[in-house]
């Protein structure tokens, strides 16, 4: 797996509050969050979402390229994978990148289909 060059280059100097991250790294780092967790809602409570019925709603929208990781949320997920932020930070890429179809195979290729929205 390659990275995506300098993570930063496409916001100047200043580090974005939200940050999309590819595909493909996207759907390893969220598998390993929640085969430590043991599901999706555990998951998503121990990146702080602490809504009753479903904590992992974000955390699946996020999965399948609806939104963007909150930089926050990010580093409380990097922590809890035990992956240093810097290495998903090489794969940070614009907004524009995250499609449908390179989504679908990233979640097909960890095994996360089941999480893709109707």
């Amino acid at each position: 797996m390659t990275g995506y060059g300098n993570p930063y280059s496409w916001h100047g100097n200043k580090t974005p509050k939200s940050i999309w991250i590819a595909p493909e790294m996207r759907a390893r780092i969220i598998k390993e969050g929640i085969e430590r967790a043991g599901s999706l809602n555990g998951l998503g409570r121990a990146l702080g979402y602490r809504s009753r019925n479903h904590p992992g709603w974000s955390v699946q929208q996020i999965l399948v390229g609806k939104q963007a990781f909150p930089l926050e949320r990010l580093e409380r997920l990097a922590d809890y994978i035990e992956v240093p932020l810097e290495e998903i930070m090489k794969f940070q890429v614009t907004p524009e990148y995250i499609n449908p179809m390179n989504t679908r195979i990233a979640l097909k290729e960890y095994g996360l289909l089941c999480y893709l929205l109707r």
